[in-house]
């Protein structure tokens, strides 16, 4: 994150005030966006829908 960058520093803020924070990094393979990433890079981008983000969010598996 660059800090002399306004947009960059909104955004941080912006995170904050909403209980997150910002990363670089790869998300945690267990984590809902992780799975998703996953289930994308395996299947495609055309297979994933509205359904899989909530089993993500919920914990269940991801389906094709």
């Amino acid at each position: 994150m660059n800090l002399n960058d306004p947009q960059d520093v909104g955004a941080a803020f912006g995170a904050m005030i909403l209980g997150g924070t910002l990363s670089d990094e790869p998300p945690s393979p267990d984590s809902p966006l992780g799975r998703v990433r996953a289930f994308v890079a395996e299947h495609g981008e055309e297979a994933l829908r509205p359904e899989h983000i909530k089993a993500a969010q919920e914990g269940r598996p991801l389906i094709p």
